[in-house]
């Protein structure tokens, strides 16, 4: 399994979001793309389809955190701390991560915020009759909440026994109390990113999925015609569902 695969496969499982692949790509709301290869391609925007929405107010959300279970060991200025994070680390301080396996994941991210498109099923509404038109693939993705960071590390391990050094910034900018991280070592570490500013570590999508049709079946019925069926089973067959890349492999 690559790299990405790997990352943005564990993440999906905890966070119940798509992670981007690499964590510093800048993703927005509306935009409009293809997931492949576990990332996200860019290909244009909601307007570009003469389709508009309104943002929902965003939602702070603090300090996202992720390690590998089994898989990664946080010392933060000498002492253990939880696995699942977050880890505060104190201006000055330092932290070591140790990774126990290869393909261990370590994330955080801080100062989180949440942003999402308010009204859904009015932007499901004009997507489905633009794919009605023939002017919507299906493989296309619009991206309908992000969860952006003004402060990101992920850390990927390529072997096991690995690990690496980080001490905060004394005098950095401060991010909800936390300073900036620096690297002053590492080893065996495959994939290395961190990041300041406006990052996107994570994201929801959705594009036109087709409804499976249920196969016919003989029933014979005694007792007088067969009840109504559902609204759903009345409803048009496409509709605009949650997408990841594994939708898409």
């Amino acid at each position: 399994m690559s790299v990405s695969a790997r990352y943005t496969k564990e993440l999906r499982e905890r966070f119940g979001y798509s992670a981007t692949w690499v964590p510093t790509l800048q993703i927005g709301l509306g935009d409009v793309g293809r997931m492949a290869g576990h990332r996200f391609e860019r290909l244009g925007e909601l307007a570009d389809f003469g389709v508009h929405f309104e943002t929902r107010p965003s939602k702070t959300m603090g300090t996202i955190a992720y390690a590998s279970s089994g898989g990664v060991e946080v010392t933060v200025s000498g002492t253990a701390s939880a696995a699942s994070g977050p880890w505060d680390v104190p201006a000055g301080a330092a932290m070591s991560i140790r990774f126990s396996r290869e393909g261990a994941v370590w994330f955080q991210a801080e100062a989180c915020v949440a942003e999402a498109i308010e009204d859904l099923l009015a932007l499901e509404e004009q997507i489905l009759s633009l794919s009605d038109a023939g002017e919507w693939k299906d493989d296309l993705v619009v991206v309908t909440e992000v969860i952006r960071a003004e402060q990101g590390t992920v850390l990927i391990s390529d072997a096991g026994q690995g690990g690496i050094e980080l001490r905060s910034q004394t005098g950095a900018p401060e991010f909800e109390g936390r300073t900036a991280l620096r690297v002053t070592a590492s080893r065996n570490i495959g994939t290395q990113v961190v990041g300041h500013g406006e990052l996107t570590p994570l994201f929801r999508a959705k594009s036109v999925r087709r409804r499976l049709l249920r196969r016919a079946t003989l029933d014979t019925r005694l007792d007088g015609p067969p009840p109504p069926q559902p609204a759903q089973a009345q409803s048009r067959p496409v509709f605009l569902g949650d997408a990841d890349y594994e939708h898409f492999a």
